[in-house]
C-alpha cells in the first residue's frame, strides 16, 4: 500500500479527525488511536441507534484499520509516554482544542523539538489563528459561519447538509496536506505543521458561489437551485417522485427536446441560449414535466442517459445500497468482527491499480492493542503495562 511504514499517531475524536486518519489507514498506514482509559473517543456514544452492543454506527465508520490503545494524558507519566510516542511517529493528528493544546503543552512548536520530522496536523473547527480560535465549534456551526446554509434548502429557509460536510471536507483537505508534507520530507527530512478547519473546508466548498457573489454583487439565497447559472439543473417531477436534469449547454438542451417530442421548444428564441433560459426557467421546467409525468423516473433515467443527457434519480438511502452500479464500485462492503459480527462499512472513495486490496481492520475497543503497541513502539513488557494499569495510566 502507498502508505505503508508511515506511522500515525491519532490523538483525535468525534468525527473529521477519525475520518482523515481512516484514509490515511485504508492507504496503509500504521494508525495508533490514542483514547483516554475510560471513556474514549466521544463518538463511540453517539446514538441512539446504535449497532449491536450498543455500538454507536457514527463510530463504526470512521475507525477501521486502526489499532487503539488507552493513555491518559492529563497524567504527567501519561503525557510522558505521548512524547515518547511522538518521537517514534511519522504524523501526529489532534483535534484538542487550540486552549487544551496550550493547557497541556503540545503545541506544534513544544512538540517539534521532539521529533523535527514529524507531520503535525490540527483539526479544528476555526483554527489556530484569527478571533473565532478558542471559540467551540462543531459541523452544525460550521456549515451555518461558512456559508453552505446560505445557499441550501427553499424558500429562503437555510437548512443544513444531510450529513457531517465540515468534518468529511476537513478530513479530505488534513489527508491531502499530510501526504504533501510526506512526499516533500522526503527530500528535506524536515516534518511540518498542517492547520485545518471545519470553517475552511466550508468556504472552499461554496467557492463557485462566493466568486460569483464577489465578481456580481448578487448575492445567492436558498432557493431550491431555481436560480443557479445553468438552466435546467435542478430536480423535475415524474410520474412517481422526482429526478435530477443538468441541461448543461445548448447540444443538451436540443437533445432533450428532440428525446421528448418537444421540438417546437427548438423555433422559440426565448428558449435558444443558456442565458435565457434562466430567465425563462419555470415555463421549461413546467413544460418539461408535463412529459416527464407521464413515466417513472427509472424509464426516463435508462431512456435519456444512455443517449447522453445527464439526468438520475434522487436516491434515498436504502436505494443507494442497492443501486447496481453503486453495488458494483464495491463502495459498501462488510468487515467482520470476531464479536460484532459483520459491520457494514463504506470504502474510501478510490481504486488503485497496483496495490491489492486492503484485509480490513475492523474499529476497535479501547486499548485493544495496548500490549501489542507499547510493545512495538517503546518496548514495554507485561510487568510494565501492569504498572501503568495500576496507575490508572492506561485501561
Amino acid at each position: 500500500m502507498p502508505l505503508e511504514g508511515i506511522r500515525i499517531l491519532d490523538l483525535t475524536t468525534s468525527y473529521a479527525g477519525p475520518f482523515c486518519t481512516m484514509f490515511l489507514a485504508d492507504m496503509g498506514a500504521d494508525v495508533i488511536k490514542v483514547e483516554e482509559p475510560l471513556k474514549g473517543d466521544d463518538s463511540r456514544y453517539w446514538g441512539p441507534p446504535f449497532f449491536k452492543e450498543d455500538f454507536s454506527p457514527w463510530f463504526l465508520s470512521t475507525n477501521r484499520n486502526k489499532r487503539s490503545i488507552s493513555l491518559n494524558i492529563q497524567d504527567p507519566k501519561g503525557m510522558e509516554i505521548l512524547k515518547q510516542l511522538q518521537r517514534k511517529a511519522d504524523v501526529f493528528v489532534v483535534s484538542l482544542t487550540l486552549k487544551a493544546l496550550e493547557k497541556l503543552g503540545l503545541s506544534y512548536e513544544k512538540v517539534k523539538e521532539l521529533n523535527p520530522a514529524l507531520i503535525y496536523c490540527s483539526i479544528t473547527g476555526f483554527g489556530q489563528t484569527g478571533p473565532y480560535r478558542y471559540r467551540p465549534c462543531y459541523d452544525l456551526i460550521s456549515e451555518g459561519i461558512g456559508g453552505i446554509m446560505g445557499v441550501t434548502g427553499d424558500n429562503d429557509e437555510p437548512q443544513k447538509v444531510g450529513t457531517a460536510a465540515g468534518d468529511i471536507l476537513a478530513a479530505h483537505h488534513a489527508c491531502f496536506a499530510i501526504v504533501s508534507c510526506l512526499y516533500r520530507r522526503t527530500f528535506t527530512g524536515l516534518g511540518d505543521f498542517v492547520d485545518v478547519c471545519l470553517v475552511d473546508s466550508i468556504v472552499s466548498f461554496v467557492t463557485p458561489r462566493v466568486v460569483s457573489y464577489l465578481s456580481t454583487g448578487e448575492l445567492p439565497r436558498p432557493d431550491a437551485n431555481r436560480t443557479t447559472p445553468i438552466a435546467v439543473y435542478q430536480p423535475v417531477r415524474t410520474k412517481d417522485g422526482y429526478m435530477n436534469m443538468a441541461i448543461g449547454n445548448d447540444r443538451i438542451w436540443e437533445r432533450v427536446c428532440k428525446l421528448l417530442g418537444l421540438e417546437e421548444l427548438l423555433d422559440m428564441d426565448a428558449y435558444k441560449t443558456n442565458e435565457s433560459r434562466k430567465i425563462h426557467r419555470s415555463e421549461i421546467v413546467e413544460r418539461l414535466e408535463k412529459v416527464f409525468e407521464t413515466k417513472e423516473t427509472q424509464y426516463w433515467f435508462e431512456y435519456l442517459s444512455e443517449k447522453g443527457v445527464p439526468c438520475g434519480p434522487i436516491n434515498y438511502l436504502n436505494q443507494v445500497a442497492e443501486d447496481p452500479h453503486i453495488q458494483s464500485r464495491g463502495i459498501i462492503f462488510n468487515v467482520n468482527d470476531h464479536e460484532l459480527g459483520s459491520i457494514p462499512q463504506v470504502a474510501s472513495p478510490w481504486k488503485l491499480v497496483h496495490s491489492q486490496e486492503k484485509k480490513h481492520r475492523p474499529p476497535p475497543r479501547i486499548g485493544e492493542h495496548d500490549e501489542e503497541v507499547y510493545g512495538e513502539w517503546l518496548g514495554l513488557g507485561p510487568k510494565d503495562l501492569k504498572e501503568l494499569r495500576k496507575d490508572k495510566i492506561i485501561r
